[in-house]
């Protein structure tokens, strides 16, 4: 009985410090695989690189924090939608920006517009999403794939399946800009994370997300609702879909309706790597953070070590079996089977 309380008691400690083992453990990786590229390339320990595999997980790195919440949120929770989210919020903030599909110049009303419009329309999708899961019932799985495959439709069809190129430079900025030498889209994935890490840990609401990952009917059960929070989460992450997408637009320099196309996969795999159970009410934005970054360095690396870039996608897809793998058994060892 006793070990049954301290397993507990240990439960609750792990999950109110603001930095666990599994995130130690992905440091761990990806100092380990930058000692190995920093002795197969010199090129790696460079500032520059240093600072590029960053700018590169920047926007996966802010996709992932909104899929961390739904992640943890379990009940087969998932977005298959975010990286079609993305393409729908570009498009539409491009429209907004320039409706006569010529360049111009824009003012500060109209680039305010035009961010928030591409807010809302990520937000939109969320809620969407929120309302086939939570409200009709449908499985995350079915709802979201259905969202992927309408939302890239209206992208294409909006934008007449061309891209807009030449984006106002406050929008380049965003995605190229730099703050006090530190790429500005990763700026705004720390401030993200920080902000959704404290989301999870202190309020009231992240604590509730945490429960419906951990059994939804115990949740039912003590007075939370469910459904309400569920629509919540989801909205959320369209929400931070859609700033992933201004972001993502300002590095390109142009809204395209392909744009995010198959980010998704990255993103699941970005929380998957950095600790979150895909069975829901464990992880965290850190760790989430952290995949990203070393997902981007493993691609660092291919690139420097003129690796065929077809082996990337197979090589990421081990990393996220691997985490997959050393979850599940994670799981039973807890559960004592």
């Amino acid at each position: 009985m006793n070990d049954r309380a301290n397993d507990r008691t240990s439960s609750r400690l792990r999950q109110r410090l603001p930095f666990t083992l599994s995130d130690a453990g992905i440091l761990i990786w990806i100092a380990a695989i930058g000692l190995f590229l920093s002795l197969a390339s010199p090129q790696f320990f460079a500032k520059a690189n240093f600072v590029n595999i960053l700018s590169q997980s920047a926007v996966i790195g802010i996709l992932s924090v909104g899929m961390t919440l739904v992640i943890i949120s379990g009940n087969d929770g998932i977005d298959l939608s975010v990286g079609s989210i993305v393409g729908i919020s570009s498009v539409t903030m491009a429209l907004v920006l320039f409706p006569d599909d010529a360049a111009g110049i824009v003012g500060a009303a109209d680039l305010l517009l035009a961010a928030g419009i591409a807010l809302a329309v990520g937000a939109l999708c969320g809620v969407i999403n929120g309302i086939m899961i939570a409200y009709v019932g449908l499985p995350p799985f079915i709802a979201t794939l259905a969202m992927m495959t309408a939302a890239r439709g209206v992208a294409a069809f909006v934008s007449s399946g061309r891209p807009t190129y030449g984006l106002p430079p406050a929008i380049v900025f965003l995605g190229q800009g730099r703050l006090f030498g530190i790429p500005f889209p990763v700026v705004i994935m720390v401030m993200l994370a920080l902000a959704v890490f404290v989301v999870l840990r202190v309020t009231t609401f992240g604590m509730r997300i945490y429960a419906i990952g951990g059994n939804i009917r115990t949740a039912f059960l003590s007075g939370i609702q469910v459904k309400k929070i569920q629509l919540a989460i989801y909205t959320l992450n369209g929400l931070i879909a859609g700033i992933a997408a201004i972001v993502l637009s300002g590095r390109v320099n142009q809204a395209h309706p392909e744009a995010g196309m198959t980010y998704e996969m990255y993103t699941i795999g970005a929380v998957v790597i950095g600790g979150t159970s895909l069975m829901g009410g464990k992880g965290g934005v850190i760790g989430s953070v952290f995949g990203a970054i070393l997902m981007a360095e493993v691609q660092n690396g291919i690139n420097l070590l003129d690796i065929p870039v077809a082996f990337m996608r197979p090589i990421l897809g081990i990393l996220i079996i691997t985490a997959v793998v050393i979850d599940q058994w994670q799981k039973r060892r807890n559960s004592g089977d």
